[in-house]
């Protein structure tokens, strides 16, 4: 499946990666949290909104199901 996500310009690493909300879990966790899109016409009418948004840019990014059990064997 084909996302879309707006990310600083320059080399493709998390801390470039626009995260727009911050969840708190018990008062312990946070988790960053961002928009992804399904279409980029759609992730470009809202990178329009930035104040500075030629500092930024929209990449495409491939998600794939895996069937692998990825969880940690203790």
């Amino acid at each position: 499946m084909r996302i879309y996500i707006i990310k600083h310009k320059g080399a493709n690493i998390w801390q470039n990666t626009v995260t727009e909300q911050r969840i708190k879990i018990n008062n312990e966790i946070e988790i960053l949290a961002g928009y992804s899109f399904f279409r980029k016409k759609d992730a470009l009418k809202y990178l329009k909104t930035f104040k500075y948004s030629e500092f930024f840019e929209v990449v495409g990014c491939t998600v794939d199901k895996t069937n692998a059990d990825n969880r940690k064997k203790v």
